[in-house]
This record gives structure tokens, sequence and C-alpha cells, in this order.
């Protein structure tokens, strides 16, 4: 077992007589397959795989994470937490301006930050006496995106096929014309 992962259990065990039942992981890129929680098994981890080259940063390690607690933890299954922006209101914000069997493979708007999101709808409502029918939020950290709420829901996100798609970022471009890129390869490659 992972030395965390012991001192956590043994701290909730002991501390707060707790007796940890499952684990979350949030995972970056479900593709179309996962868009909510999931109990994790190999067969989820290795369908998960097919999305690290979508996600390079994150994926590797957060797949590496649930496999390793799924081990030090037996009994508890693990949840894969992962929300997709946007959900289903609005189907047409997830489409590309592409043939539909390219959606029906998966090329399409994902959005991400979707659990941000979802805190902040939550707290939105919690906080105020008469919630707000529509409007919306932004992350604006190190990971920005905006997102669009429709009755505390995720219609619309600046994110796409990847997170690299939307604002600029840290480590990241954010939108870009393709122009941009097929210049790049044919004039500097």
């Amino acid at each position: 077992m992972p030395a965390a992962l012991q001192h956590a259990g043994g701290w909730l065990r002991q501390d707060h007589a707790i007796d940890p039942v499952a684990i979350g992981h949030r995972v970056v890129h479900g593709g179309p397959d996962f868009d909510g929680p999931v109990l994790v098994d190999s067969g989820v981890l290795s369908r998960l795989e097919r999305f690290v080259p979508l996600a390079p940063l994150h994926q590797p390690n957060n797949l590496r994470r649930s496999a390793r607690s799924g081990r030090a933890c037996p009994p508890a299954p693990g949840r894969l937490l992962r929300h997709r922006v946007p959900p289903r209101p609005r189907p047409l914000a997830d489409h590309f301006a592409l043939p539909e069997a390219l959606y029906e493979e998966g090329v399409r708007r994902y959005g991400f930050h979707g659990l941000s999101y979802e805190y902040i709808a939550q707290h939105l409502s919690a906080s105020h006496r008469r919630s707000p029918s529509a409007g919306s939020s932004s992350r604006i950290w190190q990971r920005a995106s905006l997102c669009a709420l429709i009755a505390r829901h995720s219609v619309d996100s600046t994110m796409g096929f990847t997170a690299l798609d939307g604002l600029v970022m840290g480590t990241r471009p954010g939108q870009l014309d393709p122009g941009v890129v097929l210049y790049l390869i044919a004039e500097r490659a």
C-alpha cells in the first residue's frame, strides 16, 4: 500500500472513526464512454488508456494512481469521477462542423473543468435565496476556461476535444486557428 494512502486511512480510522469504503479519482479525459462516476476495474482503466494522447499531462498519472489505489484497498471499490461539460441539455454544443460519423467515433467537444463548475453551481444555489436560471462562470487560474450554465447545469464551455482549446493557459496556447499549425508544419518543420 502506498505510504500516503496508508497514512490517510490510518488518520480517518483513528482520529475520526471512519472506515473508508471507496476511493474517488479524477480522470481528465473519458472520451465518449465515460461522463460520470463509474466503478474502476482493469477493463475501465484499459479503455481510458486510449485517451492518453488527448490529455498527456494528466491522464497517465491519473490512471497510475487509480490502478495503485485499487491494489492498495482491495475490498473498497474505486470510483472514477469525471464531469463532462457540456452534458445533455444542448447536444449541438458538443458537435464540430464535421460528419456525424466522426462524432460517433468520439470527435466532439468534451469541455473540461466540470467538477469545478459543478461545485460553483451548487455553491451558488446554496448561497442565494433564488438561484439564477442562466449565467456564466469562469475558472481563471493556471488552467482557465469559461462555462455557460442554465438551471445550474453546464451547457457550453470554451474547451473542446482536448484541454488545449479555449482560453490561453499557463502551458497551453488556447484557441488556435488550425491554419497556424499547418503553416508551422509546412514552413518551420
